[in-house]
């Protein structure tokens, strides 16, 4: 039931697992995640289905190690099997061929943009990364946003994210933005997006328990509407989230 097939430890903070699954495998989009419960002591957690080989009935996530996570990276096993699976879960990113996208991440939070970037590439578009709050922790992340993004650019702050994504509006070479990461840098590029008049789509990073609508902790309001991030999302307009509300709901949760 669910085996670990191959895994790949980048380093001690960071790793790929390859999980047999042929459902998922074939069934999953961009854009969807997975809820796993690796033992009785961990949470159900929610990781992005980063890729997904439906001949070999395997699909990967991308493990960070965190508050959450310490022990899981060493304890993984090849052939251990996780009984405590659900996916693919919540809604697929919509891909077209929109002309210039420019993705940007944070450190681990570039995770969600990686199967976004691969479906957009492969839809015709021209797709810029911009890593920010780039450490030695998340360098692996690096070689694969290089397999679909026709450039990768880095800043330092989401400030200098902000200052990327208008310098390359200036030059009228971005027509979708995408971003995830940590709700204030979100709050700020959308703010910045929103002037110049792009479209932006944020892949939320959210607290779940059960990633089927029945606890409500991840629960945001869009265009003054409630929505769960878990069913509705992740992915929603940028420029409709209540950035403000959503800070004040993630507070009560660290």
């Amino acid at each position: 039931m669910n085996p670990i097939r191959q895994i790949i430890r980048h380093s001690a903070y960071t790793a790929e697992v390859v999980i047999e699954n042929p459902s998922i495998a074939t069934s999953a989009r961009a854009g969807h995640f997975v809820m796993i419960r690796f033992s009785e002591e961990y949470p159900r957690i929610p990781f992005t289905i980063v890729d997904t080989d439906p001949k070999a009935g395997t699909f990967t996530i991308i493990i960070h190690k965190g508050a959450r996570l310490t022990k899981v990276i060493e304890s993984l096993e090849v052939g251990r099997e996780l009984p405590n699976l659900l996916g693919p879960l919540g809604q697929a990113f919509p891909i077209e061929n929109y002309g210039n996208v420019l993705c940007i991440g944070d450190g681990e939070g570039f995770v969600p943009l990686l199967p976004v970037m691969k479906a957009l590439k492969e839809a015709g578009n021209t797709v810029v990364s911009v890593l920010s709050e780039f450490t030695e922790r998340t360098s692996c992340l690096r070689g694969n946003a290089e397999r679909y993004a026709d450039r990768i650019l880095h800043s330092a702050s989401k400030e200098e994210a902000v200052a990327i994504t208008e310098s390359l509006a200036a030059e009228g070479n971005v027509d979708l933005v995408v971003i995830t990461g940590p709700t204030d840098m979100l709050s700020l590029i959308s703010e910045s997006t929103r002037r110049l008049g792009i479209p932006t789509k944020c892949i939320l990073n959210m607290i779940m328990v059960d990633g089927v609508g029945i606890c409500g902790i991840c629960r945001v309001l869009v265009g003054g509407e409630r929505k769960l991030t878990c069913i509705d999302g992740p992915t929603f307009d940028a420029h409709l989230v209540d950035f403000d509300q959503l800070c004040n709901r993630q507070r009560n949760f660290v």
